[in-house]
């Protein structure tokens, strides 16, 4: 006699639940891919920095998996919960669980710690169709004074030589500090120009940029200064590593896209070709950045518009042997860009191993296309 085996424990699945089974295996291999995104160079295979900018809508869709197959009670819930479970460190760098209310400022002395804070300002000029509000140049500066940095590395950096749009004088101000360094890459006249600048309360004894693109007109540049704070000498670097440079039609696609669903071969291809070209780039200028910070003998501090999100291979690099302050302190998803791209974290505060963070924080006030990002840093 044949003894048949148990099929009490075995669910025979639908066809729709087949297909639902085959998407979760793509779906879970696709957010494997992105996790290769973090460690590999663009320059060498481009394609996966496309997995790795897709992240938060890959881990989205495998959340919704799970729930499906655990609302069915099926074990093939295992498929997407493993999947996310690979992907702890990543998630991290995109998800901060800092809910405890953070050290305050106050908690050190003031030779202790200081606080940064780094700003891509547009051009102090609204972002959008009304780019020309004369009121975001006072929104701006009244959010500077609320939050009282002792620096400030400011991207797309825009002032005029006199007039209401003389921003070195209103910002020397501010601080009540005569402390800068602007170093213009573009002009619209010869009385005023466009380009990045750190402000400082303490005394800048060193100062000098690096060039990380040879269009001399390009605002994707980098500074740094050397700040003395009582005895100790620290190091700023204020970073715009490579736009995308999407032109209004661009924007315009993707806001059809958007609102609309609708999708265009042709655009879809020259917004990817323009992708790629940034990805390779980033990859480029971050290590001729980590290059000239490995001769820094002083603590240091990257902070700027990296324009590339968590998961991508630019900022994992720039990361490395880095405290970053997002991941130290943050909370949410800590998104910084706010403009008609889809909305990541693309703005950082990240510093070497002699600092600490105490706390980290986005400003949500949409006067840019980014907001501003503060942190409170201590001093070893």
């Amino acid at each position: 006699m044949k003894i048949k085996p148990s099929n009490s424990n075995k669910k025979k699945l639908g066809i729709f639940n087949r297909l639902v089974l085959g998407l979760s295996i793509f779906l879970s291999l696709a957010l494997l891919i992105s996790y290769l995104a973090p460690v590999t160079d663009p320059r060498r295979y481009w394609v996966i920095a496309f997995f790795g900018l897709a992240y938060p809508y890959l881990l989205l869709v495998n959340l919704v998996v799970l729930l499906y197959w655990l609302l069915l009670r099926n074990r093939y819930l295992l498929l997407p919960a493993i999947t996310i479970i690979i992907g702890w460190p990543v998630l991290r760098n995109n998800i901060g669980f800092h809910f405890i209310p953070q050290v305050a400022a106050s908690a050190y002395t003031p030779q202790q710690q200081f606080r940064i804070m780094t700003y891509n300002v547009h051009n102090f000029k609204l972002y959008g169709a009304n780019n020309n509000d004369a009121t975001t140049r006072h929104e701006i500066l009244e959010l500077i004074k609320e939050q009282h940095p002792d620096i400030i590395g400011f991207q797309e950096y825009y002032t005029h030589h006199r007039g209401r749009y003389n921003m070195t004088d209103s910002l020397k101000s501010i601080m009540h500090s005569s402390y800068y360094y602007f170093e213009p890459f573009s002009f619209n006249r010869p009385t005023d120009a466009m380009g990045l600048a750190i402000f400082s309360k303490y005394p800048i004894i060193n100062q000098g940029s690096i060039h990380l693109s040879d269009d001399k007109g390009s605002e994707n540049q980098c500074l740094f200064v050397d700040l003395k704070k009582n005895k100790q000498i620290i190091r700023i670097y204020s970073i715009h590593l490579q736009s995308i440079r999407l032109d209004p039609v661009d924007y315009e696609y993707l806001n059809k896209v958007s609102k609309q669903g609708k999708t265009s071969v042709n655009s879809s291809k020259r917004i990817g070709s323009k992708l790629k070209a940034a990805f390779i780039q980033r990859s480029e200028q971050v290590f001729k950045i980590k290059s000239h910070a490995a001769q820094c003998p002083y603590p240091y501090i990257f902070s700027g518009d990296f324009n590339d999100t968590p998961t991508s291979f630019a900022v994992n690099q720039m990361a490395k042997n880095m405290k970053n302050a997002f991941r130290e302190k943050g909370t949410g998803l800590g998104r910084t860009y706010n403009g008609s791209f889809p909305n990541y974290q693309i703005d950082y505060i990240m510093t070497s191993p002699q600092l600490d963070v105490a706390s980290y924080w986005v400003i949500p006030k949409k006067l840019s296309d980014h907001y501003p990002v503060c942190s409170d840093i201590v001093i070893r």
